[in-house]
């Protein structure tokens, strides 16, 4: 009885912490924004905006592979994490396509669970903003 006792305890506790160890590993985002460079040079939403609003994609803090409807990388050539982010440096992941680059930097010195987070996807989904646990 003890061990059954102990086994749902430990399938209790590894399912409340599955954010925790998410993070340990992998952001997992919310797009709030997506933005296009008007020919003034100031940025406005695009006309995906709706389309893309609520949107999710998880990223590797190993390998800057995303996963997800938007800014996936299961095209990419390849994926490189720039830097792995720390309480002074932002989480930082490139992609490389055909013909396009896409930059992804998650602000991991921010305080708190919510990371905030933007990327440049260049011939892609444009600016996307939003925030990552």
């Amino acid at each position: 009885m003890k061990l059954v006792a102990f086994i749902v305890a430990t399938f209790a506790a590894a399912v409340l912490s599955s954010d925790a160890i998410a993070g340990a590993i992998a952001y997992n985002c919310e797009i709030k924004a997506t933005y296009k460079l008007r020919d003034d040079g100031r940025l406005e939403l695009t006309g995906f905006h709706k389309q893309f609003l609520g949107g999710r994609f998880s990223v590797s803090r190993k390998t800057g592979e995303v996963i997800g409807d938007t800014l996936t990388t299961a095209l990419a050539q390849s994926t490189e994490v720039i830097h792995f982010g720390d309480k002074g440096w932002s989480f930082k992941t490139s992609a490389r396509f055909d013909k396009q680059i896409q930059v992804l930097e998650v602000q991991e010195f921010n305080e708190g669970d919510t990371k905030p987070f933007a990327a440049f996807s260049m011939g892609g989904a444009g600016i996307v903003t939003g925030i990552c646990k």
